[in-house]
């Protein structure tokens, strides 16, 4: 392989091996934008039902008695294809309202009432879904917790369409930027290697000589007079000693 193809090669592989490294970090960015923002979403929704369940209690209901609640989270799942179910439980870990209606009465997962304590939103993964969840409180200690069931696929299958559309837009500015890069190093190498190439044919007798331009040009222009000078001089010693030669 030529200098030039080198130089090509190495070029296109620096310049597409970067741009798929820029491809991982914002994939990965995304994910994390995308994780942040479910997460937000959720915590959203949990804090609106946390708030209107303690403003319920606070008023000395007990949570058996806040029935608007079953409406209230049936209307929230119908709202978000996303979420798949809705539970509000006591702290004795029985779900007292939820959007599965034949849950009610049942006992919620350990997992739930063990985070019960946490203070802020907790998740646990359940059967390839996520729950999200938090606590309420009465005015003396927590009363229970609200647990949100996430589908999961949702964030995959955009996960995966955002890795689709990265790739198809990674490979589409790879080639043209690897195009690009073989232009400007076709470019570069020209000028760069022009002189060098000049001067070789020079030296070469299949070109003139010049005293103007490159420096390059210049010196290898003198090399070659002064080879054609030294040249002629042994050729006009040859005939003199040929010369020699008959006179004797």
């Amino acid at each position: 392989m030529t200098f030039v193809g080198r130089l090509a090669l190495v070029v296109i592989l620096s310049v597409v091996g970067a741009l798929v490294v820029v491809a991982l970090f914002a994939y990965g960015a995304s994910e994390r934008v995308g994780a942040e923002i479910e997460r937000a979403r959720v915590s959203h929704l949990l804090g609106t039902l946390k708030a209107t369940t303690e403003a319920n209690l606070s008023i000395g209901l007990a949570l058996e008695q806040i029935a608007p609640l079953q409406a209230r989270i049936e209307r929230e799942k119908a709202g978000d294809p996303s979420v798949l179910a809705i539970d509000i439980f006591n702290a004795a870990g029985r779900s007292v309202y939820s959007t599965d209606r034949s849950a009610v009465g049942e006992s919620v997962p350990a997992s739930w009432t063990a985070n019960l304590a946490d203070p802020g939103t907790w998740r646990v993964g359940e059967r390839g879904d996520s729950v999200f969840g938090t606590h309420f409180e009465n005015d003396i200690t927590v009363a229970g917790g609200i647990a949100l069931t996430v589908s999961d696929e949702a964030r995959q299958m955009r996960d995966e369409r955002l890795g689709v559309e990265l790739l198809l837009r990674t490979l589409a500015l790879g080639l043209l930027i690897a195009l690009l890069a073989l232009l400007a190093t076709l470019v570069f190498a020209r000028v760069m290697m022009g002189p060098f190439e000049q001067a070789g044919r020079i030296l070469n007798a299949t070109a003139e000589g010049s005293e103007e331009g490159d420096s390059l040009i210049r010196l290898a222009t003198a090399a070659a007079a002064r080879f054609n000078a030294a040249e002629a001089h042994v050729a006009g010693g040859l005939r003199r000693l040929r010369g020699l030669d008959d006179a004797a």
